[in-house]
């Protein structure tokens, strides 16, 4: 088989189980899969054996994982495809991946890959933003909501609810104290969740940046979230090369690609290969 496809049915809110029989006529030479959890999509991406493409077939979670397992198997060669069915299509909108299943299956059958520089958050891959502050809690409540009120409208009220509950935390970055901090992100893409949009300059195959917001009230950030939504420049961002070590001196959570993942200390770093992706080439960050 050519294709492994790794399918998440619950994505989207169980939409994903529903349309899934469509890829298989448009895949004849695929082996499907139906995933029971995340951690299987990992492991079975990771030791898939005698396929060209291993492809996730789900959301933003799905994703991740799959992906994270094609950078531990053993064969360098071995190329990574997304036929999207979850809420936030963030990575395909930045990769230049199409939504509809038609078109996206015609990319899978194309030559197009792009050698993608990966980051890691201790140790495991991440592909769109990595979050430090009220990212794990609005996670957590977005992907509860979205089934029910839709992607954009359930990530603002999650995104409310986290703002209302959110703290300020004194971190220590490389040894450099960041005082009041809202928000922590790491990335090197301008495309947060769900519509909101960061500033992010053109940047090196070895740089990501750091994006951090500091001393916002409510009513602050209030004033912050439409220029977000815009994709203007606000808060601070720091174009960052090498490792990047967070600390911080009280329990914060840590959040990357739409799923909270434990808590702080964290070190940010490329991983040793990149990401083969069929998609089309092109200039992978741009301001937004």
């Amino acid at each position: 088989m050519k294709y492994l496809v790794l399918v998440n049915p619950s994505s989207h809110g169980g939409r994903a189980g529903r349309r899934w029989r469509r890829l298989q006529p448009l895949l004849p030479d695929a082996e499907f899969v139906l995933l029971d959890d995340i951690g299987q999509a990992r492991e079975l991406a990771r030791t898939a054996a005698g396929y060209e493409t291993v492809v996730a077939c789900g959301g933003d979670g799905t994703v991740n994982a799959v992906a994270d397992g094609v950078m531990a198997n053993p064969d360098e060669n071995l190329k990574f495809g997304v036929v999207y069915m979850g809420t936030s299509p963030d990575f395909c909108r930045f990769h230049g991946i199409p939504t509809d299943l038609t078109a996206a299956v015609e990319l899978l059958q194309s030559p197009a890959v792009k050698h993608v520089p990966v980051l890691m958050a201790n140790g495991r891959c991440f592909f769109c933003s990595c979050n430090i502050g009220i990212g794990a809690d609005v996670a957590a409540l977005s992907n509860r909501l979205r089934p029910y009120l839709g992607d954009a409208l359930g990530t603002f009220v999650a995104l409310l609810r986290g703002l209302l509950r959110g703290e300020r935390h004194d971190y220590d970055v490389n040894g450099e104290k960041q005082r009041n901090c809202n928000h922590l992100l790491f990335t090197r893409m301008p495309y947060i969740a769900s519509g909101l949009r960061i500033h992010v300059p053109q940047l090196r195959e070895d740089e990501y940046v750091l994006w951090h917001v500091r001393n916002l009230s409510f009513g602050g950030w209030l004033k912050l979230i439409p220029r977000l939504y815009r994709g203007e420049t606000c808060g601070e961002v720091r174009v960052c090369r090498g490792k990047t070590n967070v600390t911080c001196g009280q329990p914060v959570e840590l959040e990357y690609d739409g799923d909270p993942h434990g808590m702080l200390p964290v070190e940010i770093a490329f991983a040793g290969r990149r990401l083969k992706l069929v998609a089309k080439p092109s200039l992978e960050v741009q301001d937004a």
